[in-house]
């Protein structure tokens, strides 16, 4: 009963989707549609290489478990404001690899390089813990 009922919301949410689309201009008739005029002016390029983010934007992905700039002191999570370079360093790397188990951090881990650890490693050791 579900799946007909499921298929049933599908199949009204494409109509009205096509309902939606057919007051639009992709439907116009070809008499109304606009001819097509070659530009005699290049397209502008797409920006250029911008720099990576630093260390502070990376860390606030920390901040919603270890705290604004890593300064939250709850049992559960690990301080990081203060914390050695080489200390973040290499938890980062074995959340990463697997070498030190955990719920969460390992798929937080995959999601940086190594220049961006490093980074972030960098700013936590500047930060004066509280």
């Amino acid at each position: 009963m579900r799946l007909q009922h499921l298929t049933l919301a599908l199949i009204g949410l494409v109509f009205a989707i096509g309902l939606l689309g057919a007051s639009g201009p992709v439907f116009a008739s070809p008499a109304a549609a606009k001819p097509v005029v070659a530009s005699t002016t290049p397209a502008p390029l797409p920006p250029g290489p911008k720099a990576p983010p630093s260390g502070g934007a990376m860390a606030q992905t920390c901040a919603g478990c270890h705290g604004t700039e890593g300064r939250l002191k709850a049992a559960a999570f690990m301080p990081l404001a203060g914390m050695p370079r080489a200390q973040f360093v290499q938890a980062m790397r074995d959340f990463r690899s697997g070498k030190r188990p955990s719920t969460l951090m390992g798929h937080v881990a995959q999601g940086f390089s190594d220049g961006e650890i490093d980074a972030m490693a960098g700013y936590f050791a500047n930060v004066k813990p509280e």
